[in-house]
């Protein structure tokens, strides 16, 4: 018979180690549960927190103490009553709001917002309404610049990005230096305002200027894209027909062609073609029948401010232009002949600029360097021969007609400048000479 064999014992040290092993799992498991209740906590504890800002009153009046206190020192906001939590609908009354010298007020303010879309950095409201606002703006300390291209085109940088989607005002006051610029009856508009674009979905304004409309789409972060469509019903005084605009706005930096027509309150078009992004090539043609100047201010009629006829052409490359036309007013008229104006680098040229005129010819020949906008400084040569005005009328059938020739010059800064001029005069058989 063969001999039992001894079974083997488990060695203590393995087993010690085994437990604290186990031991060490379990706990990293607890840690895991008590950090996940934790962490589960705190989202609560967050949610519920926003949740009480965003429908309670005092979240509320907490939120916007605080929005009040981070306005710069030059600006403040304060508001009578307010109505709603700031997750909408929320009603603010007799507010106003100051940022140095812009100064707008409203008997009310209305607004839905969506909450979700401000997390991203974007202010939709389901609704805007505003009743009974002004707004007082300060006039531009802006120094004059010459206009130059594509930077004459407007941008679109809000400081959030903006959607509504029902835009209503009733009753919208605008002033600059205490003098009306214009006053807004009402004023309909959904548009949606990013960096870069603007989308209007439809705009519509009844004011004591007229009534105007607006839909399309604006990209200057897209090459200045446009594809715009407005036109206006400018307000006339009792008694005189309206005048009536329409544009039409297409392309980009590469490809834009504008389109101006209407009636004012004879036909008025003019077209406006671009080709090129940076020294685009361009056309400029413009016509008008009959252009009341008084509709297009609202004046009230008069035999002094008659309508006149007008054609004008214009084309080059950047700034360079090559400019034709001619006005007529009743019997008056001012012809364009073929002339060269440059506008670059904030300085215009004039090489030369002629005009037939009472029967003569005027001739300017000259520059204006607006790169000091404070001094600008001017250099500018006018020559006159064969001028002649006057003359027998029916209202005064002895006058006589007056002829001119003459040479004058201006130069120096809008600070420290100097004019020459000689002058001929003749009326009859009496001459005079003029010399300054």
């Amino acid at each position: 018979m063969s001999e039992p064999t001894a079974t083997s014992q488990p060695d203590p040290h393995e087993q010690r180690i085994a437990q604290l092993r186990q031991r060490r799992r379990a706990r990293l498991r607890w840690l895991a549960v008590r950090g996940s209740l934790a962490a589960g906590a705190l989202t609560l504890l967050f949610a519920g927190f926003a949740y009480w800002l965003l429908t309670s009153v005092g979240g509320r009046d907490l939120l916007m103490a605080q929005i009040v206190a981070r306005l710069p020192a030059n600006a403040s906001l304060s508001w009578r009553a307010v109505e709603g939590p700031l997750s909408g609908p929320l009603t603010l009354h007799d507010v106003r709001f100051t940022y140095e010298r812009i100064v707008f007020t409203a008997q009310r303010v209305y607004l839905d917002p969506a909450i979700r879309p401000l997390l991203g950095r974007r202010l939709r409201l389901d609704a805007l309404q505003i009743g009974n606002a002004t707004l007082e703006i300060p006039k531009s300390k802006e120094p004059f610049q010459l206009p130059q291209w594509p930077d004459v085109l407007p941008e679109i940088a809000p400081p959030l990005e903006l959607q509504a989607d029902d835009v209503r005002v009733d009753g919208f006051l605008l002033t600059r230096e205490g003098q009306k610029l214009i006053d807004i009856r009402t004023l309909r508009a959904g548009l949606d305002a990013r960096q870069g674009k603007l989308h209007v979905e439809r705009l519509s304004v009844d004011s004591d200027r007229g009534r105007f409309s607006l839909r399309g789409d604006y990209a200057p972060s897209e090459d200045y894209r446009a594809d715009i469509t407005a036109s206006a019903v400018l307000a006339a005084a009792d008694g005189r027909t309206p005048a009536r605009i329409g544009m039409v706005a297409r392309g980009d930096l590469t490809r834009m062609d504008v389109a101006l027509s209407g009636r004012v309150p004879g036909a008025l078009q003019a077209n406006l073609s671009l080709r090129g992004r940076d020294q685009p090539r361009w056309q400029l043609r413009a016509r008008g029948e009959a252009i009341d100047v008084g509709l297009l201010t609202g004046a009230p009629a008069s035999d002094d401010a008659a309508p006149f006829a007008l054609q004008f052409d214009a084309d080059g490359v950047g700034g360079n232009a090559n400019v034709r036309g001619e006005l007529t007013q009743r019997d008056f008229v001012t012809k364009v002949l073929p002339s060269k104006v440059r506008v670059e680098h904030q300085v215009l040229e004039l090489r030369p600029v002629v005009l037939e005129v009472f029967d003569g010819r005027v001739t300017m020949n000259g520059r204006a360097d607006f790169n000091d906008p404070e001094n600008p400084r001017f250099r500018l040569a006018t020559n006159a021969r064969g001028l002649t005005w006057g003359g027998p009328t029916d209202a005064e059938p002895d006058a006589a007609s007056i002829g001119a020739d003459a040479d004058l010059g201006f130069a120096g800064t809008l600070q420290a400048w100097a004019a020459i001029g000689r002058a001929d005069l003749v009326r009859d058989d009496e001459h005079a000479k003029v010399e300054f």
